[in-house]
């Protein structure tokens, strides 16, 4: 068994702010105290727009964070301890991984999951294309899924997905057209990334649309009432609304949770947040009702299985992952430029991933 150290080096920022003020520290490696979890020792971790808002403290009126705070989400690596209860996964696994909250801290050296969050790698991946996957890709799916339900299935339907070349939006346009058998997928790009999102998604089933938002006004490309399903990345589902038929679906991951969901993800969030977010969800539940449009948000769960199918659509050319950025954790200047474009939301293409190893 190799041996884990007593501390690691670690993304670890001392107190809430933007990335120009995130550093590298020793931090305690953690250590296996459930029965149910692991510990990985991590190759490569991705990044994710939720990082960088925990980072600033949007979430700490929810949730009460420690310092030093260990960011990130999503994680590749390998296996190290396994705790007692823990049957499906061994020592020396390559492994991948989204880590449930209380877990969250990988970008660093080591990190804590559970197996019921983390899936064998598959050999042909790399762990940096791994790393990209686990949180956009389980929550692409979870949405899909969602609406695939409420509209009695997805074939010969036309999704809007906004922001084709982002972490999210990469991901759902292909197993949209590649999985899920939607008819056409309509998607927003600015003039310098159109050629690269129509080589990435050639092929497999399914037409898409691209619309440059920089020339074209989006909503009279697609017109009203064309779309069955929306996913809301970009926080425009009310906007938007004219655009779905009477009877489709909306899934937001960019809008405001109900307090009831944030309850569930973070224990006792103040009484009044609770209030106020019960409100405006219901808010907008009830001006999309208006128009005939079932709208929901979706935050997404931590899933092996849902890890195990992504891994299956990456071997059979379905989904190819997109990793648009990397730097070593050890290059603090490269890892704070790479979250700030994350941050800022402007120019990055697919996911920005740190190999540790």
């Amino acid at each position: 068994m190799a041996t884990i150290p007593p501390t690691m080096r670690a993304l670890a920022i001392p107190s809430f702010g933007k990335p120009s003020t995130y550093g590298l520290a020793n931090v305690p490696t953690p250590q296996i105290t459930q029965p149910d979890e692991v510990l990985i020792k991590i190759h490569a971790a991705g990044v994710n727009p939720i990082d960088t808002k925990v980072a600033e403290g949007a979430l700490k009126m929810a949730h009460k964070y420690t310092f030093p705070l260990v960011l990130g989400h999503d994680a590749a690596g390998t296996i190290v301890a396994v705790g007692s209860a823990v049957n499906s996964l061994k020592v020396g696994d390559q492994v991948f991984t989204r880590v449930p909250i209380h877990d969250a801290g990988t970008m660093a050296e080591y990190c804590l999951s559970t197996a019921s969050a983390t899936a064998l790698k598959p050999e042909f991946m790399s762990f940096a294309d791994a790393a990209s996957i686990p949180l956009v890709g389980l929550t692409v799916l979870q949405v899909i899924r969602r609406a695939e339900t409420q509209l009695g299935g997805l074939k010969g339907k036309t999704a809007y997905v906004p922001g084709g070349l982002s972490g999210v939006g990469s991901v759902a346009v292909q197993l949209l057209k590649n999985v899920f058998g939607v008819k056409k997928v309509i998607t927003t790009l600015s003039t310098g990334k159109m050629e690269r999102a129509k080589d990435l998604f050639k092929g497999g089933e399914g037409e898409v649309v691209y619309i440059d938002y920089t020339k074209e006004n989006v909503s009279s490309a697609i017109g009203a009432g064309n779309v069955d399903f929306m996913f809301d990345t970009m926080n425009g589902a009310i906007e938007s609304l004219p655009l779905i038929r009477k009877g489709g679906v909306i899934v937001s991951i960019s809008r405001t949770p109900s307090g009831e969901e944030l309850k569930k993800k973070f224990g006792s969030p103040p009484w009044f947040m609770v209030v106020v977010l019960n409100l405006m969800d219901q808010v907008t539940k009830w001006r999309a009702g208006r128009n005939g449009v079932n709208y929901s948000y979706l935050w997404m769960e931590a899933d092996a299985k849902g890890l195990d199918d992504l891994g299956r659509w990456v071997g059979e050319g379905k989904l190819k992952p997109l990793v648009g950025r990397t730097a070593k954790l050890e290059d603090e200047a490269a890892v704070k430029s790479g979250y700030e474009e994350v941050y800022s939301a402007k120019g990055g293409v697919g996911k920005f991933v740190v190999e540790v190893i």
